[in-house]
């Protein structure tokens, strides 16, 4: 007996069959290669299912399972491991790698000083900006992020938001903006207050939040391009999106910069490369001193001519650990690296921390080192490109 005896797809010697395993393991192996917890499920679940149904034959038939038992098991220990693994790459738990430490008690002291987070928040996005007593959040992550959102503000005093603004209608962004609005004061949102998504689910989405903050009776701001909101002694001017019939929901992103003296931060969102190329075309001012990187360091976004454009000394890039999706793309740090920004990242430093004073700023974390290899791995993340090149708008 040979190792091709216990190999799902091989064991009945079938062409067929043998084919549609082949491609199934080439597959798995090529999209998520990037993350061992995907990798390692996808593999051993095909031993998981088909000694299952093999010990139930068994049972049924009276004889004894023999090594099939060994199989099942090792490969739900597999399954259960490496499920924790594609949770963790997703949300960034702390059982894996040190938390970065945050005791603002040394920051700088002083109302006018401006304080901006980037929440440790795994594969999703939330940012919180204090200055001079008024509180802002940009996104919410997913639900399953709410609980530490709202530990985190409460934490450090924060028990009302004077703005909240949600980018758009997916779950890594306003996921955990329910139960946030159920446990804190706000009194503004910032949001489409039409509904332009195509597909129904998002529409939904947009629906049910748009009704909750109705219900609340809290203040809705659209989106208007060139829009200025004060907060505290620095304003934030809003840039996207610029326009209400495309495809890419991620375009619909809500883009602002915030400007504090002469210090200045952009916040993409997910917004992809044709709504980059729509704020370049519009002759908008994108220079910032810091940039929260697009979709997660996605090669659907951030373009050398946007990154060109903004010039940012440093790059915030909101990401889980080993990502499920394998971000960020190479590409996209090598473009980060050739504009000369200093990168941070949340899945290697957990939660950021940055400090302007109106003129310098300071971080609470040391700055990640980019991949030395100068191989560009193509990730599942290219198909998102093809998709993009094709469908930008209607």
């Amino acid at each position: 007996m040979n190792f091709f005896d216990f190999v799902p797809g091989f064991r009945s010697n079938t062409l067929w069959k043998e084919i549609i395993a082949i491609l199934y393991y080439i597959l798995s192996i090529y999209y998520f290669i990037h993350t061992w917890g995907a990798i390692v499920f996808l593999l051993s679940f095909p031993f998981a299912f088909f000694s299952f149904v093999d010990i139930l034959k068994a049972n049924i038939a009276g004889i004894s399972v023999g090594n099939i038992k060994y199989i099942f098991l090792i490969s739900i220990i597999l399954m259960l491991v490496s499920g924790f693994g594609v949770f963790h790459s997703f949300f960034n738990v702390g059982i894996f790698k040190k938390r970065s430490k945050i005791n603002l008690a040394n920051t700088k002291a002083g109302k006018d000083i401006l304080r901006i987070h980037f929440l440790n928040v795994g594969q999703g996005d939330s940012i919180l900006i204090e200055q001079s007593g008024k509180n802002m959040l940009i996104d919410g992550g997913y639900r399953i992020n709410s609980r530490n959102i709202i530990k985190y503000l409460k934490k450090i005093g924060i028990k009302k938001l004077d703005y909240i603004i949600a980018t758009h209608p997916h779950p890594d962004h306003i996921g955990g903006f329910p139960k946030i609005l159920k446990n804190m004061s706000v009194e503004n949102v910032v949001l489409l207050k039409t509904n332009p998504f195509s597909k129904e689910r998002y529409q939904k989405k947009h629906n049910d939040f748009l009704n909750m903050i109705q219900e609340k009776n809290i203040n809705i701001i659209h989106p208007d391009p060139e829009k200025i909101i004060r907060l505290g002694e620095s304003y934030l001017e809003i840039l996207a999106p610029n326009g209400g019939e495309y495809k890419r929901v991620n375009n619909y992103s809500i883009v602002t910069k915030l400007v504090y003296e002469g210090t200045s931060f952009l916040f993409t969102g997910d917004a992809e490369t044709y709504s980059e190329s729509e704020m370049i075309k519009n002759g908008f001012n994108i220079k910032a001193d810091v940039l929260k990187v697009g979709h997660h360091g996605s090669c659907t976004s951030s373009s050398r001519q946007f990154l060109k454009a903004v010039s940012p000394k440093y790059a915030v890039i909101s990401v889980g650990f080993h990502s499920f999706y394998g971000q960020p793309d190479k590409c996209v740090l090598d473009r980060l690296k050739e504009v000369g920004a200093k990168l941070y990242r949340t899945d290697k430093l957990g939660t950021i921390v940055v400090e302007s004073d109106g003129e310098e700023l300071s971080f609470n974390v040391e700055s990640c080192q980019y991949p030395k290899s100068s191989i560009s791995y193509i990730s599942m993340r290219e198909k998102y490109r093809v998709l993009h090149k094709r469908s930008n708008i209607n």
